[in-house]
């Protein structure tokens, strides 16, 4: 078990890493799709059998609408695919798409807002699709998200909570996981650490009706996002 733990923390440094090194690619498109090629190649490497799995493009909706440009989708054995022929973007249909995800270098509420409104589309055509969102930093701090959420914070123990008497509302009910890598920074001392190292987080909401969000649990956080495609590939 620790040679897996080892492994997933050399793999999220590895991607805080390639995050930051990607920087020097001044096109915005180009550069967004590296970036979700680092974390398709993770879960490739992390997940056997995975790969054919693994795409990006469009989720064809009702009345011959399209979704937006998904980063990351993951789609079903042997489904029915449109290759648009440009690094592995396809059209997909509903009932074949298991996983969308939206990919951000920094996490907004205005992103989670966006990604909302998404989500409720795509769930209109098929509501077993799981919509997340990766981001690799943060512009929210941790109490922030966690109370978006639906969870309270105790000062005294320093715990988050989700009351069962008093339930906090959700703010984006559409959403079923919100991935934070938040990267701690080299020089930043144990008080600094509110708006980076603390922030990491993995939040993921029941398949149920009126799902409450609940906490990862692994560690490192990014070992959630294998978890979660492996159990939707072997539903």
């Amino acid at each position: 078990m620790e040679s897996f733990e080892q492994y997933h923390h050399y793999s999220q440094n590895l991607l805080l890493a390639q995050h930051e090194v990607s920087e020097i690619i001044k096109h915005n498109l180009t550069r967004g799709e590296v970036r979700e090629d680092f974390i398709i190649q993770y879960l490739n490497k992390s997940i056997q059998n995975c790969e054919a799995h693994l795409k990006r493009g469009f989720i064809n909706l009702r009345h011959e609408e399209q979704s937006g440009q998904a980063d990351i989708l993951l789609v079903k054995n042997f489904a029915e695919i449109i290759d648009l022929g440009n690094r592995g973007n396809v059209i997909v249909n509903p009932e074949d798409c298991l996983l969308m995800i939206e990919v951000k270098s920094a996490l907004t509420g205005t992103y989670l807002n966006e990604l909302n409104k998404e989500a409720q589309r795509i769930k209109s055509a098929n509501p077993d699709i799981v919509c997340g969102m990766f981001a690799y930093k943060s512009e929210l701090e941790k109490k922030t998200i966690m109370k978006r959420c639906g969870y309270d914070y105790d000062s005294d123990t320093k715990t988050y909570f989700d009351s069962v008497r008093e339930q906090l509302p959700i703010f984006y009910p559409y959403i079923d996981f919100i991935l934070l890598l938040d990267k701690v920074e080299d020089d930043e001392s144990e008080e600094e650490l509110e708006m980076q190292g603390r922030n990491q987080l993995f939040m993921r909401k029941g398949i149920e009706l009126g799902a409450r969000y609940f906490k990862g649990t692994y560690d490192p956080t990014i070992r959630n996002l294998v978890g979660l495609v492996r159990s939707l590939l072997i539903r």
